[in-house]
Order: structure tokens, then C-alpha cells, then sequence
């Protein structure tokens, strides 16, 4: 009784609350508006006229794309795209000079030049499009874009052309793009700019593709390294310490007790690494597995020598955190091993990798000033002697001796280099790297030409609209 006596009380009041608040607002919206006083203490404007407001700024979306080969050299030129000015940068390799800024989609990532000379292709990764840039000194459309390949589905207009990194071609007449978010390289027609076929790349997030002869090598950043967390349903305490059905489906698995979990190694988990298609017919002919874990920069010389800049996790090392509670310390501050690794192929088939360590192994540690952290562009020479190689992770250019693996010499350049254009001799020997650094957002140009002693010889700097304190968190962690 008293509480329907409460409820009725206070549905009465509710009842009048709101009555009176309406008629509040009818009485308002009748009145007529109050003319605004003047602000005697601030700047006087003539009658009739509106006091300017300041200019509002425009917000810049500021991302971190992924990039592979995104800087060129073509006919004393150098093109190299401004990922966060959305433009594809030409910069005179005589002057040093920037004498041209092309619009081309949002955030390019990647750029090749067609093999005759006529035409750029930039690949922009958060438009989801390849632009396609006239480099025709003879054109009337010399340096605009002309074209842009892109693919949507008809009925759900979403594209099919999903965040592109490599470019490279097979012939003037056919090109490659690497779809990453959609593991498929795209076969392009360049005449009629259309998609005609994709390729499926049964690895995660293919970037870097390469096309050396009658090859097209391809390789997934992303390739894994054979680890998984120990679940199964029979439990041996090597392979599988927890009953995954148990603790992840038929309960949940924060809340589920009693269950070791650990990361191992198992021998039937894929780590597919580099995958090589005849492009003739398109057909793939060889995978590679076992390399590495995440695979950055990707370069063959001209006996179909592979090498691939990559890292690979020791997530294994302190994996049985569940068996034998490891932790930070038998990883000794050591997540990944900096590497490049040799694929030769001998008939047609790959031989065993070969790998190179550019830093001591565990447990020694590199010497301070000498880590060569992330591997990540890699350019080899005409000659196929030296290899030149970036360390997004140390601001650094490298150079290695292609047939031993030794470290030649090393360089500072700008914050996270990740792209290399070289210059050769006549004889194939390498001269000048054109370097990008991604978060600087520059261009180091550096003397190779004695591998052992790198020295920059010019910084060229690129428009840059990135909020200072990005780019200071970004060069910094």
C-alpha cells in the first residue's frame, strides 16, 4: 500500500514537472530575441558589418602505411612518394633538387616505373588505388596523373583492390600489385588499366614483390614462424599442455582455471615465406618456406639469388611460461634476431636458406652503436657483389658483402629508413643509395662507391603536414 501510495505520488509529480517545463518552452520560443549587447572592451567594427573569424585549421589524418619500394630512379630523376603529403615527390638527382609535387591518393606507399620509361605506377594504400603517372618528357600530360586503377564489387560498391603495397611489372604490357589485407597480387592489364586475374598468396600480408627475368617473387610480411599457443584435445605436456575445447570453447578462457598454457613450435603449422610464379603463365612454381617471421625487404640479383630483409621471433624461447614458468628472462632482451636470408635456386628448385645474422646471437649483445635493428629495404648491385641494406629500427644504411654475408660498413641517416634507390657504375658497381626515411619523411643521398666507408652526401627534406609530436613519438618509439 505504501509503496503504490510513493509510486502514485511520484508519477503526479513527474506529471506536473513535465507540464510545466512545456509550457516553459512555448512561453520562450514567443518571446522575441534579445538584441545582443555590444562589447564595449573589445575591437569596435562599423555598423553592418561582421567582426572575421579566425581561420578554423584543417585536421590531417595522420597514419603509419606500410611501405615496399617506394622511392625510384628514372632518367636523372628520383621519384619518391610523400606518404603523408599524399603525393609522389620528383626530385632532380643532379640539383638535389624537388622540382616537382604530383597529388596522387592517400597515404602512397609503393611506386615502380614501367620497363620503357613512359609511366609511374604509385600504390596508394588507404585509397585502396594505383595511380598511374605520365613521365613522358614528350607528353602533353608529362608528370599528371592519367589514370587510376581501382576495383569495386557492382552490387555492394566495396572495393576489391584492398590496401595495395608492391608494384612491379612483368613487361610493358602486364603489371603486378600486391593486395595485402586481401592476400592476392592483382594482374593488371597496363592498356586497358583492368584487373584480369588474382593470385593467391596462402600466407598473411603479402607487401614486397619483385620481378627479376621470367620470375615473380613474392613474399608475405607477416609469414609466421610454426608457433601456436599448446592447446589440443590430447595433452602430451610437449606439443599440448591444456585441453583447448575445455578452457576455450566450453568455457570461457579468462575465467577458466587450470590450464598451462604455453607457446611452442608444432611442425604442422604453415610458414610459408616466399612465393615465385612464372610470369609467363601466371602459375606458381615454387613455395619457400622457414625463413623468417616478419619479412620487410625483398631483392634478387641476376642469377635468381633471393635475399629477403626480415626478423625473426624468439617467441619460443621463453614460451613455456605455463610448463615451466619462463618469463623476460630467458629471452634475454632479445624478442627478434635481425637477419637477411639467401634463397638460391639450382633447377628450378630453392636450395636451403642461408642466413645471415648482422647482430651476435644470444647471449651476447651487440655493441653499442653497432645494432642493425629491422632490416628493411635491400638493394643489391648490378654487379651482384654488394648489398645495400636499410635498419628502419636504427636510422642506419648498411652495406654487406653479398658472397660471405659480412657487414661492410654503416651509416647514420634519417628516422626509419625504408626505402633505397641505387645508383651503379658502369661494371655494376654501386655508387649513391637514395635513401627515404619514412618518419623523417626526407631523402639521404649517400655515397656507397667504397661499401666499406658510407657517407651521406646530401639530405633532401619532403613537405611534411604531420603534427610535430607524432613525429616525435613515432622517430622515438
Amino acid at each position: 500500500m505504501i509503496t503504490r501510495i510513493v509510486n502514485t505520488f511520484n508519477k503526479r509529480h513527474l506529471f506536473v514537472i513535465l507540464m510545466g517545463y512545456m509550457a516553459y518552452l512555448v512561453y520562450s520560443f514567443n518571446q522575441a530575441p534579445e538584441k545582443p549587447k555590444r562589447d564595449t572592451k573589445g575591437p569596435q567594427q562599423a555598423e553592418g558589418k561582421v567582426a572575421p573569424r579566425p581561420a578554423a585549421k584543417i585536421g590531417y589524418p595522420s597514419f603509419m602505411s606500410p611501405h615496399a619500394r617506394p622511392i625510384a630512379l628514372q632518367g636523372g630523376r628520383v621519384f619518391v612518394v610523400n606518404t603523408p603529403s599524399d603525393t609522389v615527390d620528383v626530385i632532380d638527382a643532379k640539383s638535389r633538387k624537388i622540382v616537382a609535387r604530383i597529388d596522387v591518393g592517400i597515404d602512397p606507399v609503393s611506386l615502380a616505373v614501367r620497363p620503357d620509361g613512359k609511366e609511374v605506377w604509385v600504390a596508394n594504400h588507404v585509397s585502396d588505388s594505383v595511380s598511374v603517372i605520365d613521365i613522358d618528357s614528350a607528353s602533353p600530360t608529362h608528370l599528371h596523373v592519367i589514370a587510376t586503377v581501382q576495383d569495386f564489387d557492382q552490387r555492394t560498391k566495396a572495393t576489391r583492390f584492398d590496401e595495395p603495397v608492391g608494384i612491379a611489372f612483368a613487361s610493358n604490357e602486364k603489371a603486378y600489385v600486391a593486395l595485402s589485407s586481401e592476400n592476392k597480387i592483382a594482374v593488371v592489364n597496363v592498356a586497358t588499366r583492368k584487373i584480369t586475374k588474382r593470385l593467391a598468396i596462402t600466407a598473411q600480408d603479402p607487401r614486397a614483390i619483385v620481378v627479376r627475368g621470367d620470375r615473380l617473387y613474392v613474399i608475405p610480411f607477416e609469414s609466421n614462424n610454426k608457433t601456436q599457443l599448446s592447446g589440443g584435445y590430447k595433452i602430451d605436456g610437449k606439443l599440448v599442455t591444456f585441453n583447448a575445447h575445455e578452457h576455450s570453447i566450453a568455457n570461457n578462457n579468462v575465467l577458466s582455471l587450470g590450464h598451462k598454457t604455453d607457446i611452442v613450435k608444432h611442425p604442422r603449422v604453415p610458414d610459408r615465406d616466399l612465393y615465385v610464379f612464372d610470369t609467363k603463365t601466371d602459375k606458381l612454381i615454387e613455395v619457400v618456406d622457414t625463413l623468417g617471421t616478419l619479412l620487410y625487404g625483398l631483392a634478387v640479383d641476376s642469377k635468381g639469388r633471393v635475399f629477403v630483409a626480415q626478423t625473426d621471433a624468439r617467441n619460443d624461447v621463453n614460451g613455456r611460461a605455463g610448463t615451466k614458468k619462463h618469463s623476460l628472462a630467458e629471452m634475454q632482451n632479445r624478442a627478434f634476431l635481425n637477419q637477411i636470408t639467401v634463397v638460391g635456386f639450382k633447377g628450378g628448385k630453392a636450395e636451403k636458406p642461408k642466413f645471415i645474422e648482422l647482430e651476435p646471437l644470444p647471449p651476447k649483445h651487440p655493441e653499442k652503436g653497432k645494432a642493425l635493428a629491422t632490416p628493411f629495404a635491400i638493394q643489391i648491385s648490378d654487379d651482384d657483389l654488394t648489398l645495400v641494406v636499410s635498419a628502419a629500427g636504427s636510422d642506419k644504411l648498411f652495406t654487406v658483402d653479398a658472397a660471405s654475408g659480412a657487414v661492410l660498413g654503416r651509416i647514420a641517416v634519417g628516422a626509419v629508413p625504408r626505402g633505397i634507390a641505387l645508383e651503379n657504375v658502369e661494371g655494376g658497381k654501386a655508387s649513391q643509395a637514395w635513401v627515404l626515411n619514412a618518419v623523417a619523411n626526407s631523402v639521404s643521398v649517400v655515397d656507397v662507391s667504397d661499401p666499406a666507408s658510407p657517407q651521406v652526401a646530401g639530405f633532401i627534406p619532403l613537405h611534411d603536414p604531420t603534427h610535430r609530436q607524432f613525429k616525435l613519438g613515432r622517430t622515438w618509439f
